[in-house]
């Protein structure tokens, strides 16, 4: 199984180029996509799910054109958007029977599959309530079992932890890794933590670019000698913070621990180096340094697994 892009870029009528030849490879497992907000996420989780056209370029699944079966790709398609657009009068069960007839399940299949999706997003006993009286968690849920209805083999997540709390973030990426060992999984989020743990490949886009892509552990280990800690006095905390790339703030009985991202160069005081997380990549590629050896975006290159 695998899902290609191969050059695509699109432009919108306004003029702004959201995507800028990006071509990928992705075979299955979970894909990190990490970047801020007009990096160019949602444009190509669109254009994947065939619900935008890109002005040029091309989405290929097993080989093909999505656009020339577009029926057949739709039918092994789970899509997972930000908006929550949902019927607010339908109960939670009677969406995802909605759902299902849209998807084209069969009614025997659509019962055992609702009842099991329902328990696996804690909502078993909302079901029978109105989708208004949800909670944006709890809406969350309801998106990512629509998602996953038809047993996709191509699943696209925007943001789908969003609003959750810790214990349904952690049930919701068990769910998603364990769905992962036989589909490729987008992950698009904010929250660099929650695809750190579980992706196997992890993309950082920024304007429209792929700017940097690798296993969390390939990522982090790039960063040997460009994440630090050192302590301040509180008294210079507005001057460092607009000094220095930090990542995190501890005050402690000695002062403010700082952790900030930089080479040796650009922290010239007393301070000891310390092993980096993705936050510090995401910073470092995102905002920092590594955004200008970045710049030109990333060769064409096909993401390996």
């Amino acid at each position: 199984m695998k899902l290609e892009l191969k050059d695509v870029t699109h432009v919108y009528p306004n003029g702004k180029k959201a995507l800028d030849h990006v071509s990928l490879g992705l075979m299955p497992g979970i894909y990190g996509l990490l970047g801020p907000n007009g990096a160019g996420k949602s444009t190509m989780m669109k254009i994947i799910t065939d619900h935008l056209l890109p002005t040029s370029g091309q989405v290929l699944f097993q080989g093909k054109d999505i656009r020339k079966v577009s029926r057949e790709f739709r039918s092994c398609l789970g899509y997972m958007p930000q908006q929550q657009g949902m019927y607010q009068q339908f109960t939670g069960r009677r969406f995802l029977w909605y759902m299902a007839s849209l998807k084209g399940l069969r009614r025997r299949e659509a019962k055992d599959r609702i009842a099991h999706l329902l328990e696996v997003v804690n909502l078993t006993e909302a079901a029978d309530r109105k989708i208004g009286g949800y909670s944006g968690g709890m809406k969350q849920r309801l998106l990512i079992a629509q998602a996953v209805l038809n047993e996709p083999e191509v699943l696209v997540l925007d943001e789908p932890t969003a609003g959750l709390d810790p214990k349904e973030r952690i049930r919701i990426r068990n769910f998603v890794s364990e769905l992962s060992r036989d589909r490729v999984v987008i992950f698009a989020t904010h929250v660099v933590s929650d695809v750190e743990c579980i992706a196997r490949e992890v993309m950082l886009m920024k304007e429209g670019k792929l700017i940097k892509k690798g296993t969390p552990a390939e990522l982090t280990g790039e960063m040997e000698g460009l994440v630090w800690e050192f302590l301040a006095d509180p008294s210079e905390l507005e001057a460092i913070q607009k000094q220095y790339l930090i990542s995190n703030l501890a005050v402690t009985g000695e002062g403010i621990l700082v952790k900030a991202v930089g080479n040796e160069q650009e922290i010239p005081r007393k301070k000891q180096p310390v092993r980096a997380s993705m936050e510090e990549v995401y910073l470092y590629y995102i905002e920092g340094q590594g955004a200008s050896n970045e710049k030109g975006g990333m060769e064409d290159e096909t993401v390996r697994v």
